[in-house]
């Protein structure tokens, strides 16, 4: 009887795994997945940063080390950023209407508009000619699939993992001088069928430094209607 019992989960374990994706080849799953970005209405989004500090400013006290938030299509985008200052870890609220943008005050919470072309802009990150998008489908090379893998956190299925190098310059500009403007690896993992995008991590070399700079990005909740409403200042 336990024989039995045995030879019925097996066969269960057996008819419910997933088959793996068909191979594609890597080009087509990068092309697919940047159209079909540039379709979505909306999404959340996490940017987390590890290893080598991303500094916003000149004097490098003021480092970029995550942002959570949404977009929405075309030109919105709210997240929460944490920043790493000398003996001070804080958050600030931030809001992007195409190239305008306004943050909360670290020790007020009120909120200001930023002088043009400051730092961080996730709106930028995400627009179809000089964001994620374009670099998909224009700034990579050495693209390779390297085979399919599951997320700890995403989706229960088995993804395309897909490795290259993008080129340094667009993201140099996109990111606010965050990264770049040197090649920097790249690694993407992909829903097969949809072709959404539902991680890419960048790692960066950093001159002098001995670890290089990680950026991770997950995607989530596509196609959300995210209502983002520029702030009402005081």
């Amino acid at each position: 009887m336990k024989r039995i019992v045995l030879l019925l989960l097996f066969i269960l374990l057996v008819a419910c795994t997933s088959p793996p994706p068909p191979e594609l080849p890597a080009e087509d799953i990068v092309t697919q997945a940047a159209a079909k970005m540039q379709t979505l209405q909306g999404f959340h989004f996490v940017i987390d940063r590890s290893g080598a500090p991303a500094y916003l400013d000149n004097a490098e006290t003021l480092s970029f080390r995550r942002a959570e938030g949404n977009y929405a299509a075309p030109d919105r985008a709210q997240a929460v950023v944490r920043l790493i200052l000398p003996g001070l870890v804080t958050d600030v609220n931030v809001v992007s209407v195409g190239v305008v943008q306004w943050e909360t005050n670290p020790l007020t919470g009120e909120w200001v508009e930023l002088p043009p072309d400051w730092g961080f802009n996730p709106t930028v990150l995400f627009q179809e000619d000089v964001g994620l998008q374009a670099i998909l489908a224009a700034d990579l090379t050495d693209v390779v699939l390297a085979g399919t893998e599951r997320l700890d956190e995403g989706p229960d299925m088995l993804l395309y993992k897909v490795t290259g190098e993008a080129a340094g310059e667009r993201l140099y500009d996109m990111s606010g001088t965050l990264i770049g403007p040197d090649m920097v690896a790249v690694t993407m993992w992909v829903e097969p069928e949809t072709f959404l995008l539902h991680r890419i991590v960048a790692i960066e070399p950093v001159p002098g430094s001995e670890e290089p700079s990680v950026w991770q990005v997950d995607f989530s909740q596509f196609d959300t209607l995210f209502d983002i409403e520029p702030p009402v200042l005081p």
